[in-house]
């Protein structure tokens, strides 16, 4: 069964939306699986579209990203968080979804955020996440959330401590290109910027993307 991945997509609507009209298409009706690897909302101008699609589409398994623990901290009316989220493209979210502080962001959105989005998916031969995780903790169910979600560089090859391909986003690619490596892939192609979004295609035949697709 086939894996697809997407990058980072900050309210950008139109980018997901033709993403999982290419994915659709490329399935052909064959079983697979589409997974998000976080950051659906800020900067772009749709975050409540981008949200509102994912939660009419439950089967698209979503992964916990930076971004959305920005929003939910500054909904709770943290001071400190209401800057940080401010500072990250937070106000195109306030406008997306007609309000102007984060606390009175809609419970719909919100309780969706807590209660759906996952710190990880696995599988034999891959690990996907928002931005990376410890090479020295074989176990994902012991990673730290700091790691998880918010890295401040990429993994660094480390044979003989995790053994797993490891896909994420998190860090935006200025060219609008993946960076594919044969440790790692990053699928954050800056959609935002570049204007370029992008999915991996996994299948059981190896560990690294089979294929690209990327939309404008």
């Amino acid at each position: 069964m086939n894996t697809y991945a997407i990058g980072d997509i900050h309210g950008c609507y139109d980018g997901l939306r033709l993403l999982l009209e290419r994915i659709a298409g490329h399935a052909a009706g064959e079983p697979h699986r589409v997974v998000l690897l976080g950051d659906y909302v800020n900067i772009g101008p749709d975050t409540g579209k981008v949200l509102d699609l994912l939660i009419a589409n439950l089967s698209i398994t979503v992964l916990r990203g930076d971004h959305e623990m920005m929003l939910l901290a500054a909904a709770r009316g943290d001071a400190r968080s209401n800057w940080n989220f401010d500072y990250h493209g937070g106000g195109e979210t306030l406008r997306s979804l007609g309000v102007t502080k984060a606390s009175a962001i809609p419970e719909r959105y919100t309780a969706f955020l807590r209660r759906n989005l996952v710190r990880y998916v696995e599988d034999d031969q891959r690990v996907f996440v928002h931005a990376s995780i410890d090479a020295t903790i074989a176990e994902m169910a012991d990673q730290d959330d700091t790691t998880l979600l918010f890295a401040r560089t990429p993994l660094s090859p480390a044979p003989g401590l995790f053994f797993r391909y490891l896909v994420h986003g998190h860090f935006p690619q200025a060219d609008g290109l993946p960076e594919i490596l044969s440790h790692r892939c990053n699928l954050d192609t800056a959609g935002c910027v570049t204007g370029v979004f992008t999915c991996g295609i996994f299948d059981d035949s190896q560990p690294d993307p089979i294929d690209i697709i990327q939309v404008r």
